[in-house]
Order: C-alpha cells, then structure tokens, then sequence
C-alpha cells in the first residue's frame, strides 16, 4: 500500500503550486514538499485553465470544482449577486431565489425551479458566507473630498513611499479618428453600433513619484484581430469583450496577476481606484492594498484624471498627426486619403505615447490631486499648466498648421475638439438585469470573442524579415549618430542596432545548421 497520503487542496493552494510550477520548481519537489504523488501535481497543472479563473473570481476555499447543471442561471445570479452587494444592498436566500428563477425565465431555461438546495451548492461554489462574499468590505462613502483627504489620506500615506502609491484609470479612445472626423464622434458614449468598433479601452496606471509606468492594458472588441496574424508578442496587456469595455472579470484578473507579480518581488504597494461597477472588491490580496476613493470625486481627486490621461492622448494624436503628415509629404496625388489605422496600430502608438510621458507630468498631477501639497484646498483649485511638462501638453494647433500646409481643411477649433473628442467615452456598463442576460447569452454563443472586427476587414500586417529589420536598424543608427546631439538617444540606438544584429547572426548559424552535412564537416 502506497504511503502518499490522498489530500485535497483548496481553489488558492492549487494557484500557488501553479505559480511555483511556472517559476521553475519541480513536479517531484513540489510532491515531495506536499506529501503527494507526481500525478496530483500534475492534475493540478492540466487543469490550470479551470483553477485560474476561479481564482481570479475569488473563489478560494473550495477544495472542489464543481459546476452548475444551470451555468446561465448561475453566472447570472453571481453577477447580479456582486453587484447587488457592492451597492451596499444586503441580500438573503429568499430573493437569491427569486432571481434565479427571474433569470431562468429571461433565458428561456425550460423545468427549472430555485430551491434553497440550489442556493445553498451556489453559495459553496462561489464562496459566499452568510450573504456576503467572504473577504469584502464595503467602499468609503465619503462625498466631500476635503475630509477624505484631511482623515482617510494621511493614515494610508503613512504606511507607504511615493513610489509604492499607485492609482490607475481606464480612458476610452478613440484608435481610428483622424481630424476631419471630430464633430461626428463628438460626444459619442459608445454604447453599441458602428462607432464602438472604432473604440478601444486602455487602463493607465503610475505611482506617484512618476519612476514607474505599469504596462498599459488595452481593451478591444475582438479576441483575435486580423492584424495580430504576424504579431509574436505585443507591448501591452489585451484584453477583450464584445464593446471593448471595462468588466470586473476583466480588472480582478489585471489586479490578481499584478500582485503575483509583487510578491515575487516581495514588493508592495498602495493601489488607488475609482468606486465603479467595474472595480470590485478583490479578498486575500497578499502584495496590493486596494483602496477605493470617495464616489463621484473622480474629476478633482483622481490623479489620472489631473492630467495624465489627457498628456497621454495628446501624445497619441500627436503620434497619429505625423503619421498623416509622413503620408502627406510623400504622396504625389492631388488626392489624398486618411491612413486606414489597425488596433495593432493603436495599441503601438499609444504605448510609445506612454512611453514618451514624463515623469514630472505624473507628479505634479499627483500633487494637483492633493496627495502630495499640505494645503489641500489650494491643491484641489490649482490648474496651474506651467505644472506640467511642456513636451507633454504640445498645442494642437502647432500640428493644424503643418497639415494646413498641405491644403487640407482643418481648423485650430477642429484640433482643439479633436484633444478632447473622447473625453466622455463610457469605459464600463452599468450591469442592468437586461445586460446581465444580454452578456450571458452572448458570451455562451461565442459572439464575444469572435474573430475581426464585426465583418470590418483590418489589414495584416506583413512580416519583417531579419534582414530588413537589419537594413533598416543600420540607417536609423546612421541618421542618430549624426544628426541628432542627444547621447542618451546615442545609446539606446546602438543598443537596439547590436540586438537586431544579434537576431541576424543567431538565424544565420541556425540556418547553417539545418543541415547534416554542416555537422559533418565541422
């Protein structure tokens, strides 16, 4: 008889043996360290697909994946479930009842009746105690800033460093528009329709020292998109949804794989958020303190919003402006057509627009926010522009006049629109009972992480070869060198030419290689 002993881990025990086992740690250690067989060890890894979204779902305890014979009804009702108590809103077995036969109904599920049974294996799967997730606690209810500032701010302050201070923000944006089409997505909120396939969402987060930029999370229709064909890894994180928009699935996920990172690290940090039915309440984080700040405070506390963001897209449209003049300068037509743009060509340019942001724009949007000044009133009132870097707040006009310098009719009130055009775009949905069901079905039916872009035809981006990588690494290298008197630039050019260079040389010796006869003859 075998002196294994059998044992049956929980939901969060099973993640952490799936994240030593990424990090490099044996099946036989891991075993041995347990008082397990390989085999168990090994059921855990192939059921990795399973374990991580309920993880990420903060389904931790259970020891047990078990599934509902009702999967509709059950994702609904936790979904209206989360909802319900992030509102604040208490609820009982009785009303879980009648929801999930409410549910049931809007689904057209046939010969289904609620009992307490059922809610009772509900509760178990997902973790709920005595009629709240176990864990949660409710957001800071307090509406005036001033207050939060003066009583909540310096206790959280205290425990952290600028640099471990982080708030993070999602923006809609607007990837496809070019200037001549400004007033038509004036205002647009993106709630369904033709112009939500030119949309993407990003989530922008920094700490408040502005040494450290997290890597942007985009957020697009599609889960494949036609232009990702030749892409091998891509400068952000993506995501996707049906109106590319905010979930909380979506944010506890980004959250969850953020703080496994930090504890890697043995980092931690103070993570700033907006109270929205996106942004739920995450338990057992082990490495982020995940604070909520005072509803409907996000237009003056928000740091994200102090000027950030708006940097940000500037950068962006900057990017997408000399796109069109490089276009306009080499074409011989008389006439001339905006360039196509691809979410591969938006997610590029929005991250060297992240890339491009300095870091004395984020501190001073921290300090506009009051999380830095000790005059909190003074700080909140303060729109002082000289605050922010100059080479992140470019006038729009500057690039009106040189497109109006190839006879195009765009004016400086056009530009300055075509900054703020998006400004209000939603970046989640409020999760009706409509949309509950609406997203259920969808999702079931496979429609949300469809292939393209509704029918929308996005072109695919060629594959480069080592060898024109290197023909073209080799003159940008030459026109830095000897144009332009920046020694940093300098550095980071020859760093990026003897990499290509090396990328060369390693397919060349494998393509040598390919062959028995190279062996023999060496």
């Amino acid at each position: 008889m075998s002196s294994v002993k059998r044992k049956c881990f929980t939901i969060e025990e099973k993640s952490a043996i799936l994240h030593r086992l990424e990090a490099g740690e044996s099946n036989a250690t891991l075993a041995k360290e347990f008082g397990v067989s390989h085999s168990t060890i090994s059921t855990i890894k192939k059921n990795k697909d399973k374990i991580e979204p309920l993880f990420n779902a903060n389904v931790l305890k259970c020891k047990r994946i078990r599934t509902s014979t009702h999967e509709q009804v059950d994702k609904a009702l936790l979904q209206w479930f989360k909802l319900q108590r992030d509102r604040g809103i208490p609820i009982n077995g009785p009303l879980l009842q009648e929801k999930a036969n409410f549910f049931a109904r809007q689904l057209d599920i046939q010969n289904f009746t609620c009992s307490m049974s059922w809610i009772n294996r509900f509760k178990v799967r997902h973790n709920i105690v005595g009629g709240k997730i176990a864990g949660e606690c409710l957001s800071v209810h307090q509406s005036d800033v001033t207050d939060w500032l003066e009583k909540v701010w310096p206790t959280l302050r205290a425990q952290f460093t600028d640099d471990e201070i982080f708030n993070a923000d999602e923006t809609g944006l607007f990837y496809k528009l070019t200037p001549d089409k400004t007033l038509k997505f004036r205002g647009e909120k993106c709630k369904g329709g033709k112009l939500s396939k030119e949309r993407i969402t990003v989530m922008v987060a920094a700490n408040m020292s502005g040494t450290v930029k997290k890597k942007l999370l985009v957020i697009g229709k599609s889960q494949r998109p036609r232009c990702f064909k030749n892409v091998r890894h891509l400068p952000v994180d993506y995501e996707s949804n049906r109106r590319a928009w905010m979930t909380a699935d979506i944010f506890t996920k980004w959250v969850r794989a953020w703080d496994r990172e930090l504890t890697k690290k043995n980092k931690k940090i103070l993570l700033l958020v907006d109270n929205c039915p996106a942004h739920p309440h995450i338990a057992d984080l082990k490495s982020i303190t995940l604070v909520f700040l005072p509803p409907n405070t996000t237009s003056v506390l928000q740091p994200m919003d102090q000027g950030i963001i708006r940097a940000l897209k500037t950068h962006f449209r900057k990017n997408l402006v000399l796109k069109m003049i490089q276009l306009l300068d080499g074409c011989r037509s008389t006439s001339f057509e905006y360039p196509k743009i691809t979410v591969l060509d938006g997610i590029l340019m929005i991250q060297d627009a992240w890339t491009q942001l300095k870091q004395i724009t984020i501190f001073n949007c921290y300090k506009h926010a009051g999380f830095v000044q000790s005059n909190v009133e003074c700080t909140i009132t303060s729109s002082n522009a000289d605050d922010f870097n100059e080479e992140d707040d470019v006038p729009l006009s500057v690039w009106a006049r040189a497109i109006n310098g190839h006879q195009l009719p765009i004016t400086n009130e056009d530009f300055e629109q075509y900054a703020f055009v998006d400004d209000a775009v939603a970046t989640c949905e409020e999760p009706t009972d409509e949309n509950i069901v609406e997203n259920i079905i969808a999702t079931d039916s496979n429609t949300i992480d469809s292939d393209g872009d509704d029918g929308e035809s996005e072109e695919i981006h060629p594959t480069v070869s080592v060898s024109e990588a290197l023909k073209a690494a080799e003159t940008l290298s030459v026109f830095v060198q000897t144009n332009l008197d920046d020694d940093l630039m300098k550095t980071m050019m020859s760093r990026i030419h003897n990499a290509v260079r090396s990328s060369y040389y390693r397919t060349k010796v494998c393509q040598k290689q390919t062959q028995i006869t190279d062996f023999l003859r060496n």
